[in-house]
This record gives structure tokens, sequence and C-alpha cells, in this order.
């Protein structure tokens, strides 16, 4: 049954990068339309396609998962957020469980901007992820709660950021027949600004396992676009580089995009233009 856990584990934690007003500086202006910033609260609707092939004992395995996701801001400190995932695993099964459908919601009951300077941010939230999955195929089995905290730093010279998301997993409750879930996660985000319009963004993620043991590491890597000032979209190829904690793929590859709502459009006409 542990291969039944790489839903909740494979959802996309990478980055996108706001597209910036000026191709030359990353300045503190800019950093607040930064969507894929975690200090950065920003409503917004999103949805992805992504595609992961493990290795299931020697066999090819494939998750295709398409995420719909919005993200809700409440006044200048707060922030919410639902992941609704559709489901298909490759994986046959002696049960005949059904391969496609529903997986594991979840969703942030509550994002806290506790600190934010003209260059850094660091935040707090609280995440939840339930046993709602159609088939023990498409998802954990288990109700789990996700403390997250992050921080993040502008460096304006090289039109850079730099953020780090740790995340510590655990199940609380679900079905007995499932094994308990206990795990950190540490991402380190790096965001480079190529233009006025278009960013390239590499994440490394590291899995410290403490039900099974062990470390393991997937790399992941994006490239974006801003058409206009409230769309991005984007393409990330990913990679498993070592370990084998039931997260690691051997690749990942998916294509999105996001709209912004009920905000100033990024890209504006200078004053008396």
């Amino acid at each position: 049954m542990k291969k039944l856990l790489f839903i909740f584990f494979s959802l996309n934690y990478a980055s996108i990068l706001h597209a910036q007003n000026s191709p030359d500086t990353l300045k503190k202006e800019q950093a607040k339309t930064n969507a894929d910033d975690p200090s950065q609260f920003i409503t917004r609707v999103e949805i992805y396609n992504e595609l992961q092939h493990h290795d299931n004992n020697g066999n090819d395995l494939y998750l295709n998962q398409t995420v719909f996701r919005t993200v809700l801001k409440i006044g200048k400190l707060f922030t919410t957020r639902l992941d609704l995932p559709f489901i298909y695993n490759s994986m046959n099964t002696p049960a005949n469980y059904k391969q496609s459908g529903i997986g594991d919601i979840s969703f942030r009951l509550l994002g806290y901007k506790f600190l934010e300077t003209g260059k850094s941010a660091f935040t707090a939230s609280i995440e939840i992820s339930l046993n709602t999955a159609q088939s023990p195929l498409l998802g954990t089995g288990k109700n789990l709660v996700i403390p997250v905290i992050s921080y993040s730093r502008i460096i304006p010279e090289g039109k850079f950021l730099l953020a780090c998301v740790l995340q510590q997993v655990n199940s609380v409750s679900g079905e007995e027949t499932r094994g308990d879930i206990s795990f950190s996660k540490l991402q380190v985000i790096g965001i480079k600004a190529l233009s006025k319009r278009s960013w390239v963004v590499v994440a490394p993620e590291w899995y410290l396992d403490y039900v099974h043991g062990g470390l393991s590491m997937n790399l992941r890597s994006r490239l974006a676009y801003a058409p206009t000032g409230r769309v991005n979209i984007w393409i990330t190829p990913s990679a498993g580089i070592f370990g084998d904690f039931i997260g690691r793929y051997q690749w990942s590859a998916d294509i999105g995009g996001r709209y912004f709502l009920f905000r100033e459009m990024n890209f504006k006409k200078k004053k008396g233009g």
C-alpha cells in the first residue's frame, strides 16, 4: 500500500515569479506582486496538469493530476487556499480500484504574515489534507495536519528572490489499514527575472521521512511567462535526484496558468504617459 501514498506528497509546490515592471532590477514595489513568494498573499485562481513517472518495483508507473487552486487574501496579513485535484493512476490492482477521480482535497486554514520589511518577510500557516479520494489509488487514506513556515528575501541587484519553506506533515486519523505518515519537507526557491515578462525558477526540495527513515530529494525547475499583467503561464520539468521517499519521482512535467483577481494590473503606464 506504500505506493498508494504518492498523490499528496507529489502535489506541486514549485514556484512562479510574477512578471516584473522593470527588466533591470527587482524592487520592493515589484515584490508585492510576486505570487510565487510564499510571503506575498495575492488573490488568484490557478490550474495545472502534472505528469509524474515513478519506478514501481521495476515497472513504469504514471500519475497524472489536474489541480484547481484558489487563493484568497484576507486583509493585509491573512490568506486561505483550496486545492481540488483530479487524479489518474496507471497502477492496476487485484482489487480493481478506481484508477481516476477526485483525490485528497487540501486547504490552508489560515496563513499569517508575522513580519515584512523592504526586502524580507516571514509567514506561518496551518494546512489540512482530507481523506476524500474516490479510490485508495488516488490518495493517502489519511487526514493530515501540516504546519508551514516560510522566509523570503529579495536581492535587487541580481534581479533575484530567494525563499525557504519548511513543512511538517503528520497523519492524525484515517484508514487503519494505511500506514502512518510523518515527514519534514524543506524547499528552497530561487527566482531569477530574465526579462520584463519572463523568469526562471529553480526549487530543490528535500524530504526527511520519520516513519521509514532516510533523506530524499527532487529538483524542480520552471520557465514562466506573463502575457498580461493578470496572467501567468508556465512549464515545469523536474527530476528525482536520490532517495526512497514515496514522493520522489523519476521525472515530472507540468503546464499551468494563473489569473490574478481584485488587484491592479501589473503592467501599468507611467504617469503622464
